[in-house]
């Protein structure tokens, strides 16, 4: 019977790489939203989309999860240091949109991820 992978590392990995993006460049530029850095496009942001991609070619098995898994932990902590600072922020729902479709070219980078890993050989 084979063995399957225990996900937890992987997971593990995106939430670091998630946390990280945002923190980050947030600490770094002294904003309290990290997208309103423009190291944010420059640094954190390819820092998920390579995340993703490495965890993609790692882990194979529907490789989507990796993206979302960053993309929903980089949310959750930005949500949390918002509500340590202010309060619920007013623009939650914006805020949301814009994790959704930072999320569609990371799931992208993990297919791409998992399409060459699965041409190379092992």
């Amino acid at each position: 019977m084979a063995r399957t992978a225990s996900p937890i590392v992987p997971y593990a990995i995106a939430m670091v790489a998630g946390v990280l993006a945002w923190d980050l460049v947030r600490l770094l530029g002294g904003r309290q939203e990290a997208w309103d850095d423009p190291n944010y496009w420059l640094i954190g942001y390819p820092l998920m989309l390579i995340a993703a991609f490495v965890l993609g070619l790692g882990f194979r098995e529907r490789p989507w999860r990796w993206a979302v898994a960053i993309v929903a932990t980089q949310a959750a902590w930005s949500l949390f240091l918002a509500l340590a600072a202010d309060g619920v922020p007013n623009l939650l729902p914006l805020g949301l949109i814009m994790f959704a479709l930072l999320g569609v070219p990371c799931i992208g980078a993990a297919y791409v991820g998992k399409w060459i890993g699965d041409r190379v050989p092992t």
